[in-house]
């Protein structure tokens, strides 16, 4: 289950470079969807060629969390109940602790949130020390699930079977945050969010299945989803900001871009070493980058929206610059802390 964010231990001779691959991609694209979050995107009005290229980015970037959960069922397929299973949670929670300490210290002291060190201690456990730490609120219960997951998905005796409970989980996670919005409910919502679980149990059928799809028509087909809602909005809406009619990263259409884009490189292979060595290192820090990138966010956006901000459309070309300095630093710090972790050989 580390496996999903934290990119295991094995070496980077033996280690499946596609999944490295993707697993890079889904931090890069956590960090990059963090764009929308931390500027006016959607409280600006919907209009001009730069906001259309920012709908399709920000649907297409908003893909990261999926691809983490697919790998989770890809990479978990035979978890078993063990003790050497429950102890692999230590390393994520002793991350988990560091980095919501050190956030916790960064937002007292340079952001000047002013809360007793009670209420500090008590936000570790809310998960809300560190803003993105939902994902490891979610994590917990899905690593407590995982030995019982792979029992109920070995006992379905066929292929059909399995396609029958994937797409079941569809109807029940994604269906709803399409039909059930601006006041309407015309779909069952009570078990949208265990959307982990339709992600978990496509992973798993693509590792034991291994499917594969034309490249072009991967691409096509994310290609024509992410413009969704630029063109929705084009041709009905006016003087409005955008409408996710498309709705969102674990929705109907945003379902079927993350699987796209997982078929499309999970058998990826190349034999560079440095750039092989490079993806391992990334992949093996994914965890810790997603957990200090918050602090670079509250760094980085408001020096640049300060300073070079006019309007969200003229803002966007600062994504390719402000991207990569996150992504640095992210990785930088969290490099730091595991070269610490080893030297005070702590878990």
């Amino acid at each position: 289950m580390i496996q999903q964010i934290r990119g295991g231990q094995k070496s980077c001779q033996t280690r499946i470079i596609g999944l490295d691959l993707i697993r890079s991609f889904a931090i890069l694209f956590v960090i990059s969807g963090h764009f929308w979050l931390n500027t006016p995107f959607k409280n600006t009005i919907f209009e001009g060629t730069a906001l259309f290229i920012q709908s399709i980015f920000r649907m297409f970037f908003g893909i990261g969390v999926p691809l983490f959960l697919l790998l989770t069922g890809y990479l978990n397929t035979n978890k078993t109940v063990s003790k050497r299973y429950y102890k692999g949670c230590i390393r994520v929670l002793v991350a988990y602790l560091f980095f919501s300490i050190i956030t916790i210290l960064f937002r007292k002291y340079y952001l000047h949130e002013d809360l007793s060190w009670l209420k500090w201690i008590l936000k570790i456990f809310d998960f809300s020390a560190i803003p993105y730490a939902w994902y490891i609120e979610m994590w917990i219960g899905l690593f407590l699930l995982t030995p019982f997951l792979n029992m109920m998905y070995k006992a379905i005796p066929s292929q059909r079977q399995k396609q029958i409970l994937i797409l079941t989980l569809y109807v029940m996670t994604a269906l709803p945050d399409l039909f059930n919005r601006y006041g309407l409910h015309l779909a069952p919502g009570f078990w949208a969010s265990c959307y982990p679980l339709t992600f978990f149990f496509a992973g798993s059928y693509i590792h034991e299945y291994r499917p594969r799809v034309d490249s072009w028509k991967l691409w096509l087909i994310m290609l024509l989803l992410c413009m969704i809602n630029p063109v929705f909005n084009v041709l009905f809406v006016h003087n409005h900001t955008l409408i996710q009619i498309a709705g969102g990263p674990w929705g109907v259409f945003g379902t079927v871009v993350a699987i796209a884009f997982f078929l499309l490189f999970y058998q990826t292979d190349f034999k560079s070493p440095v750039l092989r060595k490079s993806l391992t290192k990334i992949s093996l820090l994914s965890l810790d980058m997603y957990l200090c990138c918050y602090i670079f966010d509250a760094l980085v956006y408001p020096y640049f929206m300060e300073r070079y901000f006019v309007s969200q459309s003229q803002f966007g070309i600062y994504f390719f610059i402000i991207v990569p300095i996150l992504f640095a630093g992210s990785f930088v710090m969290a490099w730091a802390k595991d070269i610490l972790f080893r030297w005070l050989k702590i878990a």
